[in-house]
């Protein structure tokens, strides 16, 4: 099926779609998994010791905690789809016909984790002397789900990168159960315990006046908090064991294009004093050194805010230049569309070019392929501008360069299109650098007075 075209403007479609994934991401690992589990840890030892501080922290800690998942949680999960439908409408639409019923149970298992957890928070008063036991399952039953949550998505996330021999035998098992499914789903759910320790540790720092209760739960908190870091090393090279060697060259570029650091000890040095500074408020928290455990607390959970945030790049731009490897370009065109187009040209194919009412100019041709081939990563007059790739070549030159992309930048795609339409590109792009076209006409696809037969 073919889809109209848009491109989010300066920004592009790409960074879009990474901003709306990583906030989620923050909330619902940080926050629905992480500080989640860390309420019901603290309520748990409340019951069991028959501790009221631990049951008064619990509960005054879960209502911002709710508001945070049903609010922000729900309305970035939302997002997630209305950008990358309308940014990137083959590749999701590829994504669902293989992933229809994982997204579906993912669904189910959403909509009870939210009546779970409503149920949780407002039945806490009820649910209290000889139906404290219930209110303890609910909790369990909600940590249970939002872990689930994560199964389900991180079987989707992790073949994207690594799809294994799914192209060529095409079984959903094959592909759900890939190769970096379960070292991902362990730092994921590593990364989500430790946050969560992190935030908690700030409430209890800033927050509890208790001096005595604020030691004790500090304690456990730090302990997770260490437990769950060194977890996150661990698992995080695990992780990186299983990718593809053609796709680990494009880790030190990706590491790059997000820090801006082109020198690699400065890359490392940065790297191990975030980590450093995470097992420190660690070790501070099991000492019980408040006023330092203060300062660090919230660097600590900057720090793996920066660490989760990395790795969802780094997982994203390493598969270049695939959306899923062996399958689909980055710019979503299929590889078994690449040859089609490469003989018989794209604009021939392309349905909503080819509604253009009046007939395409030849700026138009020109727009379209740039945004069909390259729109996904680079914009005009933004983030990533094609302009800068090209500035100062001639256009024949340009022409080379296309042809070229895949050998040149092995993580772009390779040009789709005839030699016809290439120089149509070259040419387009060439009277672009020279600011012969209007910023922002590339993006308006499908081109006025486009419908349908």
């Amino acid at each position: 099926m073919d889809f109209p075209y848009f491109q989010f403007p300066w920004l592009g479609d790409g960074l879009v779609i990474a901003i709306t994934a990583v906030v989620h991401v923050i909330i619902s690992h940080g926050v629905a998994i992480g500080v989640m589990t860390m309420i019901f840890l603290a309520e748990y030892i409340g019951w069991r010791r028959r501790d009221e501080r631990y049951e008064a922290f619990a509960k005054a800690a879960v209502k911002p905690t709710v508001i945070i998942i049903t609010g922000l949680g729900a309305m970035t999960g939302v997002g997630i789809w209305f950008t990358t439908s309308a940014l990137v409408p083959a590749g999701i639409g590829s994504m669902l016909r293989l992933f229809f019923w994982p997204w579906f149970v993912e669904w189910a298992v959403f909509v009870s984790e939210v009546v779970v957890l409503l149920v949780y928070y407002f039945a806490w008063d009820a649910w209290q002397g000889p139906r404290k036991k219930r209110h303890i399952y609910l909790g369990a039953a909600y940590v249970v789900l939002a872990c689930l949550s994560a199964v389900l998505i991180t079987g989707i996330l992790g073949f994207m990168l690594t799809s294994d021999g799914w192209p060529w035998g095409r079984e959903f098992w094959q592909a759900f159960l890939n190769p970096s499914f379960v070292p991902q789903l362990a730092w994921r759910l590593a990364e989500s315990f430790a946050l969560g320790a992190a935030f908690i540790m700030a409430a209890l720092l800033f927050f509890q006046r208790d001096v005595v209760f604020r030691g004790e739960a500090l304690r456990l908190y730090s302990a997770v908090l260490g437990v769950s870091a060194a977890l996150m090393a661990l698992t995080g090279a695990w992780w990186f064991q299983v990718v593809p060697s053609s796709f680990k060259t494009h880790a030190a570029f990706a590491f790059q294009m997000m820090t801006g650091m082109q020198d690699r000890p400065w890359f490392w040095t940065a790297h191990l004093v975030l980590m450093g500074l995470v097992g420190l408020t660690a070790a501070v928290g099991l000492l019980r050194w408040r006023l330092l455990a203060k300062v660090l607390a919230i660097p600590a959970a900057v720090s793996l805010i920066i660490f989760l945030a990395e790795f969802e790049w780094v997982r994203e731009f390493i598969r270049g230049p695939y959306l899923m490897p062996g399958y689909m370009y980055a710019n979503t065109v299929l590889l078994s569309e690449h040859e089609l187009f490469k003989h018989e040209g794209m604009l021939t194919h392309a349905y909503w070019y080819n509604q253009t009412v009046p007939k395409p100019t030849p700026e138009d041709q020109g727009a379209f392929l740039f945004a069909q081939n390259c729109g996904t990563c680079h914009t005009i007059g933004g983030r990533n501008d094609i302009r800068a790739r090209f500035r100062g070549r001639p256009e024949d030159g340009i022409f080379v360069m296309i042809g070229r992309t895949e050998e040149m930048v092995p993580f772009m795609p390779a040009f789709s299109g005839t030699d016809d339409e290439r120089a149509q590109l070259a040419r387009f792009l060439s009277k672009l650098e020279q600011n012969a076209y209007k910023l922002g006409a590339p993006a308006r696809y499908p081109p006025v007075g486009a419908e349908e037969r």
